[in-house]
């Protein structure tokens, strides 16, 4: 039975078919027989099986009126209550939130009034941001869903659940003897299948960054090297200028200096006096740089090596996401795509008169003569009427949801560009390469920035023994070199985290104009006598690193040190500051150890 705005309509026969795809729209369509009403979009439709158990519910969509002899057949097509999503915009952020907090409130702030309720509604992991700039619920919540590996749908009583797949269980175990004869097909293979997954796009912010610069009795402008994310810090001659001189460009007005965020702009108000050859201006500033993230799984890429019998084993994916601004998100984001489409499995279809599957549910298989048993997830359901028998056609993947060819070339047909020089890249725009480096430490490497010792009253530094880093010098600068060993730039860390743990990661990003040379190797350097000079500090790595860098680069020059070995224990560390405690010569032992 189907009823339209409440009441029942003569359906023609073996017409009503409902194909439900996970996380996408349940389309049911049907021909109504024998009828002089008129079907309007956004009526409410109920479609209920022969057990008068409810199988489907949405609205018109779509109704085409066709004149058959003396009266009318409306081929009718229907949306589910997805329907809802599909037309109501959220503009809200969120930071470091519950995922199912943030569903939790959009159903709160914006779907209740829909009449959706909620179905279940799991916690899932924090998400580190989200902010929906105007878009539909239904991208609000996919995004969520993707990126957090749950699935989320709206149930025919329009309740709303947002559930890991592992907990949306089939009602039932599908074997060959459930199966209509000659239904039955497996495939093996993914399209979507990769190992290394990189996400570009993203924008971090660096630490604060200090750049110096003398006056000439002209300027009234300077320029700082990244975009400014956060009001800046701006010191004359050493003396810092009160934040309340200090205005954003634009909109505050008699300031002594102005700022705009996004921009590399610091300038000076015409009324104050330009500053002259013997004035320095220092701009101590944080700002946006362009990140790539990179993840893999090292398992797959080893028993994929095996299989092809020779090369890297890696299969790489890149996707863009210029709405991320924080690097953990990034991580978050491309170790989801790693989880979602790092496997190689089944892929099954079949035909059921079971009822009861549908879209997103986990169905364990079972088909003995194709040697198949696993758990599958339902990416699609369609539900035939033929002859007053409903048929359940099923597709359900072992892995990863594949997604249909009309997604698919859609996708390529939106975000093609014009085969250019600057290809799948805006006109201002730089390219942004990722180079990865890595250290692991051992105890016994030397000048180890992670070895900690406690001093005994009769214990001198010594050529076998070394002063401990204090955490924040461990890693302070990059140097580049040449093929010679010259110095091509020198610079500090941009970002970095965990200097006092386990694992630091440190970036530096080299910008357009800088270092456009052949580059051959690349050394970091630690130590409180590190400063901008260079070779100054104590040389702390150095690995081979060859790359002809051009003006169209930026390059993200991305270091991980770890600890693998036990932290000794004690109360008195030997740092530089109890070196010169006890030890005059300490600045010379520090100059002979680097």
């Amino acid at each position: 039975m189907i009823t339209i705005s409440g009441n029942e309509v003569p359906i023609v026969k073996n017409s009503l078919r409902i194909r439900g795809v996970v996380e996408e729209r349940s389309i049911a369509s049907f021909g109504v027989g024998n009828s002089s009403s008129e079907y309007i979009k956004g009526q409410p439709v109920l479609i209920y099986d022969d057990d008068s158990d409810l199988i489907y519910a949405g609205v018109v969509e779509q109704s085409q009126k066709i004149r058959a002899g003396a009266s009318f057949i409306h081929d009718i097509t229907c949306l589910d209550w997805h329907y809802l999503t599909d037309k109501r915009i959220i503009a809200k952020s969120y930071e470091a939130e519950l995922a199912g907090y943030i569903v939790s409130d959009i159903i709160t702030s914006y779907l209740a009034a829909e009449g959706i309720t909620v179905g279940e509604i799991q916690d899932g992991p924090v998400i580190a941001e989200a902010v929906f700039n105007y878009i539909y619920i239904t991208q609000a919540l996919d995004s969520l869903a993707e990126k957090t590996g749950f699935t989320w749908y709206i149930d025919e009583a329009k309740a709303l659940y947002f559930i890991d797949r592992s907990t949306n269980a089939a009602p039932f175990t599908l074997t060959e003897s459930d199966c209509e004869k000659g239904s039955i097909s497996v495939e093996k293979g993914n399209p979507k299948y990769r190992n290394r997954q990189y996400i570009k796009g993203v924008r971090d912010i660096t630490d604060p960054y200090s750049e110096k610069h003398l006056g000439d009795g002209k300027a009234r402008s300077w320029t700082v090297p990244f975009p400014i994310a956060k009001e800046p810090t701006i010191k004359i001659n050493g003396t810092a200028v009160a934040a309340a001189d200090i205005g954003i460009r634009g909109i505050e007005t008699e300031k002594k200096y102005y700022w705009s965020k996004n921009d590399k702009i610091v300038n000076q108000d015409a009324a104050e006096t330009v500053l002259s050859s013997s004035d320095e201006i220092e701009i101590i500033s944080e700002g946006y740089f362009d990140i790539v993230a990179l993840t893999y799984n090292p398992d797959a890429i080893d028993a994929l090596k095996l299989i092809e019998g020779a090369g890297t084993g890696y299969v790489e994916a890149v996707d863009d996401e210029p709405a991320t601004t924080t690097r953990d998100s990034a991580f978050q984001i491309a170790n989801q795509r790693l989880e979602k489409y790092g496997t190689i499995d089944h892929r099954i279809k079949a035909k059921t008169t079971r009822k009861g599957l549908k879209p997103g549910q986990l169905l364990p298989v079972s088909f003995t003569d194709y040697g198949v048993s696993v758990n599958a997830l339902i990416e699609s359901v369609v539900i035939e009427r033929i002859d007053n028998i409903y048929y359940y056609n099923i597709t359900a993947v072992e892995g990863p949801v594949y997604g249909s060819w009309a997604k698919l070339f859609y996708k390529i047909a939106t975000s093609r560009l014009d085969f250019t020089i600057r290809e799948n890249i805006g006109e201002d725009e730089m390219l942004t390469l990722l180079q990865t480096f890595s250290k692991t430490w051992i105890e016994a490497t030397s000048n180890n920035i992670f070895k900690e010792i406690y001093a005994a009253d009769t214990l001198f530094p010594s050529d076998t023994l070394f002063p401990m880093f204090e955490t924040e010098d461990r890693v302070k600068y990059l140097e580049l070199l040449d093929g010679t060993d010259q110095v091509i730039i020198r610079k500090p860390i941009t970002k970095q985290t965990g200097a006092d743990t386990d694992e630091i990661e440190s970036i530096v990003m080299l910008l357009s104009f800088e270092a456009n040379v052949t580059i051959a190797k690349v050394r970091w350097y630690g130590g409180t006598f590190a400063t901008t000079t260079n070779g100054s500090g104590i040389l702390v790595d150095e690995q081979v690193y060859a790359h002809e860098k051009t003006q169209f680069e930026v390059i993200q020059m991305a270091k991980t040190d770890t600890r693998n070995f036990v932290p000794m224990t004690g109360t008195k560390a030997l740092t530089v500051a109890y070196w010169q405690g006890v030890d005059d010569d300490v600045e010379a032992y520090l100059a002979h150890s680097a």
